[in-house]
C-alpha cells in the first residue's frame, strides 16, 4: 500500500493579550506545595518562589518566574493574595530576544484590570485600560509609524480597523523530506517569527524540531510562502506569529508514536542526584555535521559522547567517551551542546539526568545523518575532478539569506575566556541550503564545530547566474567573543 504522507501547517497570530475567556481556574505549586495561579498551564510548568506562603498559597510581596519545560518564560512581580497577583505589578513574558513582552499594570486576580502599559521587544506598545486580562481602550503604537487609538473588542483590535497578517503555502509542494521517508518519522516543527509591514518573514527562531530535516523543510517552506502584512486602518504593521509544522506518515494517515531513545528509568548506578521518573525527550535537535573530508573519501564510523542534561533541559558536562575518527567525537559533541531538551522528572519536578549517546557516521542507511537530496548531488561533484560548482563572484548578486541563527557558546567555554573566530567555507545548494560546512581556519577545535554545526541550519534564497539557480561556494567568519 502506497504511504500517506501528510504535512499540517498552522499559522497563528499574536496578539496584544491573550483573550479572557481561555482563562482557565489552575494552579502551579513550587517545591514546598506553595500555589500560584496560573491562566495557561502546560504539562511541564513549574514556579520558583523565594517568599511567604499562608494556607498553602502565594502571599505578601514577591517575585514568581515561572519555568515552562525547564525554560524561564515568565515573571510575576508585585504584592500577591491567596496565589494571585493584586494590586500594582508588573508580568515578563520571555519568548525570544525579538519577542518579549512587559506589561506594568494593576493586577486582580493575576490580570491586568485598570491601567496598564505593554510593550513588546519589538517596538510595539499599547498604553490604556485593561479589563479582566483584554485590552479595553487606549492607545497602540507601532514602530513604523502607526497609531489606533480607540476601544478593543474581544481583546482585539475592531475588524472594521485591523486585518490579520496571512502567510500562505505552495500546496504543489511536497515539504516531507525524502531521505527520511524510509524511517516513517513524525516530526513536529515550532517557529517563532515576525511578519513585517514590507510582506517579509523575519526573526525566524525554532523553538522545537526533532529533526534537522523537518526544521530545514519547514524553514524552506516558510521562504517559499507568500506573506501579506497585517493592515491597521489600511497601513501595514508589523506582527508576530507561531507557525507549528507536522510532518506525518504512515499507511493510514496517521501520527506515529514519537521514539524516546533514552532509557525510561536511570542506570542504578548513577548518583542519586541522576535519577529520574520520567526520562528526558529531544526537544530541539541540532544537526550531526559530518566532517567533508571523511565523508569525501567514504570513511564510516562511529562517535560516543557522554551528556549530563541539568533540570532546564540544557546539556552540560560533554565528554568524548569513544570516537573511531577525531573529528567523528568533536561533530557530535557540537550538536549535543547545540541542542536543547525536555528535562526528565523526578517527583513531579524536572531533574537531573545522563547518558552516553552514541551515533553512527555513514552516508547512508542512518536516521541521524543529516543530508538531503540536494546535499548527495553536491557530494558527487566534489568527489568528481571539475565540480559544477559556481564561484560567488559570478552570482547575479551576493547571497541573501533567510534564516541564520547564531552558533550556541557554552557558558563553560565563555567562563574560561575560550574565543576566536572560525572561517568557515559551505555550499549553497540550488534551493539555497547550506551543505557540508567545514572550516578553512580556526583557533579552537571545540568552537570550529560549534559554528559549523550552526552554520549547517543556515538558509539563503538561491543563488542564481542568469537568472536560473545554481550551486555556489561561500566562505565567512563566524566569531566567538565574551560581548556576543
Amino acid at each position: 500500500m502506497k504511504k500517506i504522507i501528510i504535512v499540517t501547517f498552522l499559522l497563528i497570530g499574536a496578539g496584544l493579550v491573550q483573550a479572557a475567556d481561555a482563562v482557565r481556574d489552575v494552579w502551579l505549586s513550587d517545591e514546598k506545595g506553595c500555589k500560584f495561579y496560573s491562566r495557561f498551564k502546560k504539562q511541564l510548568d513549574s514556579i520558583e518562589w523565594a517568599g511567604a506562603c499562608k494556607d498553602g498559597y502565594l502571599d505578601g510581596a514577591g517575585v514568581v518566574k515561572v519555568f515552562e519545560n525547564g525554560i524561564h518564560k515568565s515573571t510575576y512581580s508585585g504584592q500577591f493574595e491567596q496565589g494571585k497577583l493584586m494590586g500594582k505589578g508588573v508580568v515578563e513574558h520571555f519568548n525570544s530576544h525579538t519577542h518579549d513582552v512587559r506589561l506594568e499594570a494593576v493586577f486582580f486576580n493575576n490580570l491586568p484590570h485598570g491601567p496598564g502599559i505593554q510593550s513588546d521587544a519589538d517596538g510595539r506598545r499599547f498604553e490604556g485600560n485593561f479589563d479582566k486580562g483584554c485590552p479595553q481602550a487606549g492607545v497602540t503604537s507601532w514602530p513604523n509609524g502607526v497609531r489606533y487609538e480607540g476601544e478593543y473588542k474581544n481583546c482585539h483590535l475592531p475588524a472594521e480597523v485591523a486585518s490579520l497578517a496571512s502567510v500562505t503555502l505552495d500546496s504543489k509542494i511536497s515539504y516531507y523530506p525524502a531521505s527520511l521517508l524510509r524511517y516513517g518519522s513524525q516530526g513536529v516543527v515550532v517557529v517563532a517569527m515576525d511578519v513585517t509591514e514590507n510582506n517579509q518573514l523575519k526573526n525566524l527562531y525554532v523553538t522545537q524540531s526533532n529533526h534537522p530535516l523537518f526544521e530545514q523543510a519547514t524553514i524552506r517552506s516558510l521562504r517559499q510562502a507568500t506573506v501579506k502584512a497585517a493592515l491597521v486602518k489600511g497601513q501595514p504593521v508589523q506582527t508576530p506569529f507561531v507557525h507549528p509544522a507536522s510532518f506525518i506518515v504512515n499507511n493510514a494517515g496517521e501520527a506515529l508514536p514519537s521514539r524516546n531513545p533514552y532509557p525510561a528509568k536511570a542506570s542504578p548506578q548513577e548518583p542519586e542526584l541522576l535519577q529520574y521518573d520520567t526520562p528526558p525527550a529531544d526537544k530541539l535537535v541540532a544537526p550531526l555535521v559530518y566532517p567533508l573530508e571523511l565523508l569525501k573519501q567514504h570513511v564510516r564510523g562511529t562517535a560516543t559522547v557522554s551528556v549530563v542534561i541539568d533540570p532546564a533541559g540544557a546539556p552540560q558536562q560533554l565528554q568524548i567517551v569513544e570516537s573511531s575518527e577525531p573529528a567523528f567525537g568533536q561533530a557530535l559533541k557540537a550538536m549535543l551542546a547545540s541542542s536543547t531538551f525536555f528535562p526528565a522528572r523526578k517527583n513531579k519536578q524536572f531533574s537531573w539526568s545522563a547518558f552516553n549517546i552514541k551515533r553512527i557516521f555513514t552516508q547512508h542507511g542512518t536516521h541521524d545523518i543529516a543530508i538531503n537530496e540536494h546535499g548527495l548531488r553536491i557530494l558527487d561533484e566534489l568527489r568528481g575532478s571539475q565540480p559544477d560548482i559556481a564561484p560567488v563572484t559570478s552570482l547575479d548578486h551576493a547571497p541573501k539569506p533567510f534564516y541564520t541563527p547564531p552558533p550556541v557558546y557554552p557558558a563553560e567555554l565563555a567562563d574560561k575566556g575560550v574565543k576566536g573566530t572560525v572561517l568557515v567555507e559551505f555550499y549553497i545548494d540550488k534551493e539555497g541550503t547550506v551543505q557540508f560546512p567545514h572550516a578553512l581556519k580556526s583557533d579552537n577545535e571545540e568552537l570550529t564545530w560549534l559554528a559549523l554545526t550552526a552554520v549547517a541550519r543556515w538558509q539563503f534564497y538561491p543563488p542564481l547566474v542568469k537568472g536560473a539557480a545554481v550551486d555556489t561556494v561561500v566562505t565567512v567568519p563566524v566569531a566567538f567573543n565574551l560581548n556576543n
